[in-house]
This record gives structure tokens, C-alpha cells and sequence, in this order.
């Protein structure tokens, strides 16, 4: 009978020897052979004269346990981070060879993402499936309301067992649950984030060959955004009272003030905000003149496939700040510690002006309208909108603001194939169609 063998490393304790004894994984090839007819060292094969009296068959079998038993160790090793036991990895290598049914359906769903969230912000930061600190708490609270679920509904959610039945009941449990705890429903748009990020962890169990259930990447299962409808921007004479009013009684207001102004007159999203300090001004000379500007990199974008870089002139503004911080921009704080101090200065300057706001709530359907202070609102991208707007009602024109605000990754039109404008060309178009427009507040 011929078996085949894999010792990696897996040993038993007896108490009663006080010893530990290796353990290999065994499976019978479901073959005899002659002894005549084998070779033992290196290739522990059938030899040739077998092969061409009983064919490869025997071969073939011994190849393809092999193959299958050392990819599911790896499997097994990089989904758990340890070794597994003879009859773990006996049964996944019975799974492939179809001996056996299959048990994908035993790997619990909120286990498996928190071994992901361990294994993703363990690796090195320039790999593709890095996880930083914040999309580990992401992925962490995803798990705990996966847990609520299961606390909820007395049962264990698996990758094996869940269905579409399942699958909606989850949402609207962990959204009734948010009304309990939080007197309202999830929004349309924060449920569609949860959706998203569940789907994620579904793609990355179906790359480690993980049997799901349920057909989830099915457009009948895709939970559309319906973002929350408002308008609202910085005027001319809000941002004067920003840039005039006092905050060194305050870190918070001092770092709510200064991201405003940097934010409102420069159109850099926060992503791109929270790597400014790493930027250094510079004084670029172009035809003769010298500029005062910065280069930065643009990190949101629809298509990550290029590098999206933009040059931004330094506005008067803009330029107060850097003086006043030894000619380099402030360091901010973290993204949902600036949403907050923001609302909390806007809330001290009293901007109370009305703004109408339509909300999609998940499983409601009445949109719900509300009137609600602009401090309740405003956020920090609306800064990006404030930079937009007042541009726009200087007059200057969409193709001036784009190349600053939203660098091209492909070309639109024909003729954009045939512009070789460069960054500073752009930043230096801006100054010279500001300057004209007599603003107080944006101006070179």
C-alpha cells in the first residue's frame, strides 16, 4: 500500500514520557504496488517498468496529494497564523481531493476578519494589502457588529451557512439596533460603506479558496449610497472672520482656524491635508518672475492607477499661516478629530445660518428634510467646496481651477491630448486671472 507522507513540523505532547513526538500527515494513495516496481530515494515514485505495464496513474496521484497537501498548509498557516493539526489539514486536503465534504462552512465570519485585521496591519506599509491603523478599527467595528448579530440572533455566522435571507437580515438588524441605541436609523450612505466593507471581506476569503454560500457579488445584493443632500460653503466674509478671530487660548480652535484657511484656500481634500506638513514651500522662477508655491500629491482619486500631482500658489492667506509657523505648514491632528474640532469652532463663531439638508435613511422611505444650523453641518471637504465656490463667483473659469483642484488622470478630449502645460503653467494661470478680481481675501 502506498501511503503518502508530509512531516511540517506538528508534534503531541505524552504526559506520560514527558515527551514530544512528530506527527506527519498520512494519506493513502488507494494503491499496491510491487515492491519490484518502486523506487524508494529521491523521487519515491513508481518506476518505469511499471509505468509502462500499469500506465502513470499511481504517479499522477502522488503528485497531485502532494501538491494539494502543501498548498493547503500555506492556506491553513496564512489565514491562521499557526499550525495545523493532523486532522485539520487532513480534512482540507480530503476537501480538495473530493473525499470528503467540505467544512468552509465552520470558519466564522467576525473570526476570520479579525485574523485578516491582524495579518493586513502586520505587513510592511508599501504592500497593496496593507491595513493602517484606521482601516483596522474599520474593519474591527465591522467584526463587533458581526458578533451583535450572532448575540442577537443565537446562531454562528459562517461563510458556509449564510444565505441572502441571512445576509438582509443582518442589515436591518445592526440598523434596528442602531435606532435602540442611538434614537435613529443608519443612513442610506453609512450602510452602503457597511455593505462595501462586508463585500471586501467576502473577496478576501474567496481568494484564500474559502466556500461562501451566498452568491454575494449578485447586483440584487448591492446596497446603493444615497448621500445626504445639502449646500453649504465659507463666504467671503465668514473666512475674514475666521482669519481674524483669536485662538491661542486654544489648540483645538487654533488647529480647527488653521485648517479652514489652509483647506479653503488651497481646495486640498483631508486626505491630502493630513500630509501637508510633510510639503515645503517653494519660490519656483518662471519667465523671469518668482512664485511662491507648493507641490503636493492629490492621494483620493477614482482611478489609484498614476500618481496625481498638483502645484498650488501660495495665497495671502495661505501665506500668514506659513509665517507664523516658521515658514512650514502646521502638523493636524487625526481626520475625525479634526471633523469635530471644526464643528466645535464654527459652534464658538456662532454661523448659525440655515441649511436645509435631505437625509436617506436605510429602510425608511421617506426621505427625511431638516433645517439645521450650518455648524451642525459643515465639514471639513466643504472647505474644498468653499475654495470651488468663491473661485467660481470671482469668475474664474472651470478650466483655470481644474488642473489645481482635480489634476486630469486621463484626457477628456482631443485636445487635451495635446496640452503639455505644466504644473507651475497652472498655478501661475490662477495668480494671473485672481489678482484682477480686487478679492480681500483671494488674492496672490
Amino acid at each position: 500500500m502506498i501511503l503518502f507522507n508530509l512531516s511540517y513540523g506538528f508534534k503531541t505532547y505524552n504526559s506520560k514520557t514527558n515527551n514530544f513526538r512528530y506527527e506527519p500527515l498520512r494519506i493513502s494513495t488507494k494503491w499496491s504496488i510491487n515492491k519490484e516496481y518502486w523506487i524508494d530515494k529521491p523521487t519515491y515514485r513508481a518506476n518505469q517498468s511499471f509505468v509502462r505495464k500499469y500506465g502513470k496513474d499511481l504517479n499522477n496521484v502522488l503528485d497531485k496529494i502532494e501538491r494539494i497537501s502543501y498548498e493547503q498548509l500555506s492556506f491553513f498557516r496564512n489565514t491562521f497564523e499557526k499550525e495545523p493539526t493532523i486532522e485539520e489539514l487532513k480534512q482540507l486536503v480530503f476537501e480538495k481531493l473530493g473525499r470528503t465534504k467540505k467544512e468552509n462552512n465552520a470558519i466564522n465570519i467576525a473570526d476570520y476578519t479579525e485574523k485578516l485585521i491582524l495579518k493586513r496591519t502586520k505587513l510592511s506599509n508599501t504592500s497593496s494589502e496593507f491595513w493602517g491603523t484606521t482601516t483596522g478599527n474599520q474593519y474591527q467595528a465591522i467584526a463587533n457588529r458581526l458578533r451583535k448579530y450572532e448575540s442577537e440572533k443565537n446562531i454562528n455566522l459562517t461563510f458556509g451557512e449564510i444565505t441572502e435571507e441571512i445576509y438582509w437580515d443582518y442589515f436591518k438588524t445592526i440598523n434596528d439596533v442602531h435606532k435602540v441605541d442611538n434614537g435613529e436609523y443608519y443612513t442610506q450612505t453609512t450602510v452602503n460603506k457597511e455593505f462595501r466593507s462586508v463585500r471586501a471581506i467576502f473577496n478576501c476569503a474567496k481568494e484564500e479558496n474559502i466556500d461562501i454560500n451566498l452568491a454575494y457579488s449578485k447586483k440584487s445584493l448591492k446596497i446603493p449610497s444615497s448621500p445626504s443632500s445639502y449646500e453649504t460653503y465659507l463666504t467671503e466674509e465668514q473666512l475674514n472672520t475666521i482669519i481674524n478671530t483669536d485662538t491661542s487660548h486654544s489648540k483645538e480652535f487654533e488647529h480647527a482656524r488653521n485648517y479652514i484657511i489652509l483647506s479653503s484656500f488651497t481646495g486640498l481634500r483631508i486626505g491630502d491635508m493630513v500630509h501637508l506638513h510633510e510639503v515645503k514651500p517653494e519660490t519656483i522662477t518662471y519667465k523671469s518672475k518668482k512664485y511662491h508655491c507648493f507641490t503636493t500629491k492629490i492621494r483620493k482619486s477614482r482611478e489609484n492607477t498614476q500618481e496625481l500631482i498638483t502645484t498650488i500658489p501660495i495665497l495671502q492667506p495661505v501665506k500668514k499661516i506659513l509665517e507664523s509657523n516658521g515658514n512650514g505648514f502646521p502638523k493636524f491632528t487625526s481626520e475625525p478629530n479634526i471633523r469635530k474640532v471644526i464643528r466645535k469652532f464654527l459652534t464658538h463663531l456662532k454661523f448659525e445660518n440655515e441649511v436645509i439638508t435631505k437625509t436617506k435613511y436605510y429602510l425608511v422611505n421617506e426621505v427625511k428634510t431638516e433645517s439645521k444650523k450650518q455648524y451642525e453641518l459643515f465639514s471639513p471637504h466643504d472647505c474644498r467646496g468653499t475654495f470651488i465656490t468663491n473661485l467660481k463667483q470671482l469668475g474664474i473659469q472651470n478650466d483655470t481651477i481644474e488642473p489645481i483642484t482635480h489634476p486630469k488622470i486621463k484626457n477628456k478630449s482631443v485636445l487635451d491630448g495635446y496640452d503639455k502645460s505644466s504644473l507651475i503653467d497652472n498655478a501661475v494661470k490662477l495668480i494671473n486671472q485672481i489678482n484682477p478680481k480686487k478679492s480681500t481675501l483671494f488674492k496672490y
